[in-house]
């Protein structure tokens, strides 16, 4: 388009030189300017005509090219998850911890806990019965056939003042003896009490309790039924 709009000012330039420097062809000059005037607006038309295309073509090349499409690809996970395991077992409820012995224990000590009369049970005149003493061993020693119930006081009600706690076997620490004590009801009614210890092996004499100072007992109620 600049080519085309160049020529036509080299022509027309051209002419009106031509024009100055022959007055006697001036008739002739205006009758060629007419023609030069459709010319000029003829390419006038032309370049115009050309820079419309070009201007709809860039506006149709605008239009119509599509755009790049984006696709989103997702990142892959660097590592699998994993569940964690516990390789330490949980405790069962029923289990209990086994306690041991320590050098700052004393030897003997004792706790009751349980026995088989309960205090004021009625028994029958005559009548036998067994008191059963539970003893936990709570000294840093073991019980053995050495450790015997020794009767201290009050109504022996018929039993033998000293019984063998463990006639087989051993008792260890925190362990459970059963002492099962014969004994019978007076043929007179009333309350009988009698008074209970331990003897160890070495002829030491405790009781129960912290300080293993406190005899245990059998507290009986003796009726006559007949009466």
């Amino acid at each position: 388009m600049k080519k085309q709009l160049f020529s036509l000012l080299f022509v027309v330039s051209l002419l009106l030189i031509v024009g100055c420097n022959r007055p006697n062809e001036a008739a002739q000059v205006v009758e060629d300017s007419v023609d030069l005037t459709a010319v000029v607006q003829t390419v006038y038309a032309q370049i115009t005509e050309t820079a419309r295309v070009a201007a709809l073509s860039a506006t149709a090349t605008s239009t119509n090219t599509p755009m790049p499409t984006l696709t989103f690809t997702p990142a892959l996970p660097t590592s699998s998850p994993t569940e964690a395991m516990s390789d330490t077992p949980e405790p069962s409820p029923t289990e209990a911890p086994t306690a041991t012995a320590t050098n700052n224990m004393p030897c003997n000590r004792a706790n009751l806990e349980t026995k088989s009369i309960a205090d004021g049970t009625e028994i029958n005149i005559n009548q036998t019965f067994t008191q059963t003493f539970r003893l936990k061993n709570t000294g840093n020693c073991t019980w053995d056939q050495n450790y015997e119930l020794r009767f201290v006081s009050g109504d022996l009600l018929n039993a033998g003042a000293s019984i063998i706690m463990v006639p087989k076997g051993t008792i260890p620490t925190w362990g459970y003896a059963n002492v099962d004590v014969y004994m019978k009801a007076p043929a007179t009614p009333g309350t009988y009490t009698g008074y209970w210890m331990i003897k160890a092996a070495n002829g030491e004499i405790f009781g129960t309790g912290p300080s293993a100072a406190s005899w245990f007992w059998v507290e009986v109620k003796v009726i006559d039924p007949d009466a």
